[in-house]
Formats: C-alpha cells, structure tokens, sequence
C-alpha cells in the first residue's frame, strides 16, 4: 500500500459549484477529517396492495449538501497561491479592500461585513473549493467538494501555542474524484502568528484613513492588556437554501446577521495604572456597559520593503456581558471577560481584520 498522506487545498471558484483544483492554496490543518456529506434519501412507500407490507422497492436521492469545520495555524500567507488566508477572509466577510503599496512590495487586505455579500461588488458568483487528497488504497486522490461558503470563524490564542483559525464551511456536493492535485507547498514558518508576537489593547486606537476603508492602525495611546489567552469568535448567519433548478443541491445562500463573541482571560488584579479586570468587571455590574478591544500579532518579518507581515483585529464596540473571578488556594485569582460585539456608528462595522503581507490579489 501507498504510503498515507493528507492535505487539503482551497481554491476560488469563478462560478459557484464548477471545481477550482488548479490554482490552489496549500493550508496546513491541526487534524484531517474530510467534509460530512448530508443526503436525503427517502424510501419509496406507496400502497401496492399486499405487497405493501413487504416493504419499501426504491429510495429516491432527493438533497444534498456537505459541511465541513477546519482548523489550521494562522500565516499571513498560505503557499503556493500566498492570498488563499485573505480569500478564505474575504468569503467570510463578503468582500475585501485592496490597500497596495507598489512602491514596496508590501500590501493589506481590509475585511468587514459585507450588507450585500453577493452582489456585482462582493463575491458575485463565486465560491470555494475544498480539495481534500487522500488514499483510496494504494492510490492518492483528490476529493473536490464544491460551491463553499464559510459561515465562522474562529480564533483562539493561547500561550505557547500559536494563533489557531478555525472556519466553518457548507457548501453543494462532492464533484468528481479527480488524480491527486501533489506537490503541495506550504507558507514559510516565520509567517506564523504565534503567542509571542501578538498583543492586546483597550482604549484609544488610532485609526489611519476614513471610515470604513482603513489603510492602517497604531497603539500609541492604547493600554495594553496582558491576557493568557484570547477567543474570538465571528459568525455571519448564512445558510444555504434550496431552489427548483433542476439539480439536487442548494443554489441559494441567504445572508445572515454577524455575530461577534469575545473572551479574554487575565489575571484579577487592580493595578495603579493600565488595565483593571476589577474595574471592567464591576462596570458590568454597576449598569449596562461596553469597552473596545484590539489584537495585533506582527510576525517580525519584513513584508516587502514595508512594514512587518502581520494580522490586525479591531473591535471598536464590546457589550461586557460577563466576567466572575475564580479564585484558588493554589494560585492567583483569575478571571474570564466576556463579550458581544456593537456595530460603532464611527468606525461602521462592529468588527474588522487586516492582513500585511506581499500579496497583491486575493
């Protein structure tokens, strides 16, 4: 038998459900399962005299579709085609502002909430290709599930660790099993985004530009939060529906509401200056109240002749909505901030991601 070897490869389609195997980007995933295909099949049953009792005589394949939650280390590239990570990005928030620097090699991709994800200046017709290359005994082939959508995302950052990007996807069928697409390449290590290279702020941001189209941010002004860890979750509430056209799968996405939850964990203290779990704690038991946040990991790789690659997270408007200490004999108290995203009427959005990095189109 061959020897076993699994990865997956996206690639853009150009018309939702017709395959993009070709030009791909190569993105390393934390554990290999392929997509679970849901079909409807219904058994035949029908009154046929005595013989009814018998049973069903047919099952009749009437729906299908496949959903599929992915998780990889987060780069500010993926390999071979380096913009597949601000593809992904642009699928999810349903559009993307090009920021190029010609001049240095160095560009940024802007994503945020799109009101009309597939109209002419959003994603159109397209969607994803998930290329999943597996064994089939002794042979490698690849699995092509089309017409995807990604409906969350997820990013969790522990210490030690690097920045984990979760993303759930659905999409139409499972295309024709093709040859294995090979020679799968991968983004250099020193794009990862890794726990010691991010930080966490509060307070007074600045941003570069006008709103919403923001060409960069700095923290001059900001307070830092020294957290142990960061989960940022983000949902965009599509879901696909059915439609008569003459095929077995869903045709239609419908857009939904975005959804923003955050949790920090720190440590419960009440410092003299910088930030205070007990007060943002006791400003959400005192009334109805809200904070900003904003994450920022730099790879300390230069992007062309420009800034440092990097991944930026802006959330200018948090509802607290929880944030009890714990408390241990063994340790220090410790405390767990929770959060709902606001849409800020300054900023336009309740949440936006950018990526520095070197490439061009996504």
């Amino acid at each position: 038998m061959s020897e076993e070897k699994y990865y997956v490869a996206i690639g853009e389609e150009a018309a939702r459900g017709t395959p993009e195997s070709t030009t791909v980007g190569f993105m390393p995933l934390n554990g290999f399962t392929p997509p679970k295909m849901e079909f409807d099949d219904q058994p035949r049953k029908d009154f046929r005299g005595e013989a009814s009792i018998k049973g069903s005589t047919a099952v009749r394949r009437l729906g299908q579709k496949w959903s599929w939650s992915g998780e990889t280390d987060f780069f500010t590239e993926a390999g071979t085609v380096s913009g597949m990570v601000a593809t992904v990005l642009k699928h999810f928030f349903g559009g993307m502002v090009l920021v190029p620097n010609g001049a240095t090699g160095q560009y940024s991709q802007l994503f945020y909430p799109s009101t009309d994800p597939f109209g002419s200046s959003g994603l159109g017709v397209k969607a994803l290709t998930a290329n999943f290359n597996l064994n089939e005994g002794d042979l490698m082939k690849n699995w092509p599930f089309v017409g995807g959508r990604v409906s969350a995302i997820n990013l969790t950052q522990e210490m030690g660790q690097s920045l984990k990007f979760g993303f759930d996807m659905f999409g139409q069928y499972r295309a024709a099993v093709t040859a294995e697409i090979g020679s799968p390449a991968y983004a250099a290590e020193n794009l990862r985004c890794d726990y010691n290279n991010m930080t966490v702020y509060t307070g007074i941001i600045t941003r570069v530009g006008v709103a919403p189209d923001y060409t960069d941010f700095t923290f001059g002004s900001a307070t830092q939060i020294k957290v142990e860890k960061i989960s940022i979750k983000i949902e965009n509430g599509t879901k696909d529906e059915m439609r008569a056209e003459g095929v077995d799968y869903p045709t239609k996405t419908m857009r939904g509401q975005f959804k923003v939850s955050v949790e920090i964990s720190v440590d419960w203290e009440d410092p003299a200056s910088g930030f205070s779990s007990v007060d943002d704690f006791n400003a959400w038991m005192a009334a109805a109240s809200e904070t900003n946040l904003f994450a920022h990991w730099d790879t300390g790789v230069q992007a062309g002749t420009g800034d440092n690659h990097s991944f930026y997270v802006d959330m200018p408007r948090l509802r607290r909505t929880g944030g009890e200490p714990s408390f241990s004999d063994e340790t220090n108290a410790k405390a767990t901030l929770t959060y709902e995203g606001l849409v800020s009427a300054t900023t336009l959005h309740q949440i936006m991601t950018m990526l520095k990095n070197t490439v061009s189109a996504a």
